[in-house]
């Protein structure tokens, strides 16, 4: 994967540059809301920031491994073999302070063949910072 210019457009689609959108979050910026970190979490799998994408798993949750390089390896080659065209989030609810949900569709493609899926994430927050708990995923009818 080629390192993204700073300066680029941020591949979250906010219309940002990637410096000044997801690429602080993923130097260690926390994210403010759970829209923010669903945002940063795509970003990272366009710019492989792996370590982020661990880092901002709920260790607590049902997607947390034990194995962090097994982990990291799949991630790895997850986001090797796809092409992330588009991120449209089409709803952001704040369930509580510490609880929210954001409803995306995100446009992949693997191999040529369209791999492109909405999900429903839940995010919790412990100790001040948003964290992904889970998704419900529905495939993308072609």
């Amino acid at each position: 994967m080629a390192p993204r210019s700073p300066s680029a457009a941020c591949p979250c689609g906010s219309g940002r540059t990637f410096k000044r959108c997801c690429l602080r979050l993923h130097q260690g910026q926390p994210a403010t809301t759970a829209e923010a970190l669903m945002r940063s979490r795509y970003a990272a799998y366009v710019v492989g920031a792996v370590d982020y994408i661990i880092a901002t798993t709920d260790p607590e949750g049902p997607l947390a491994r034990a194995d962090r390089e097994i982990w990291a390896t799949e991630i790895r080659l997850f986001s090797a073999h796809t092409r992330f065209e588009k991120l449209e989030i089409r709803e952001a609810t704040t369930l509580d302070q510490d609880h929210a949900e954001v409803l995306f569709f995100a446009k992949l493609s693997r191999d040529g063949e369209d791999v492109s899926f909405s999900e429903r994430s839940s995010f919790v927050r412990r100790a001040g910072r948003w964290l992904y708990e889970s998704g419900q995923v529905t495939p993308h009818a072609t």
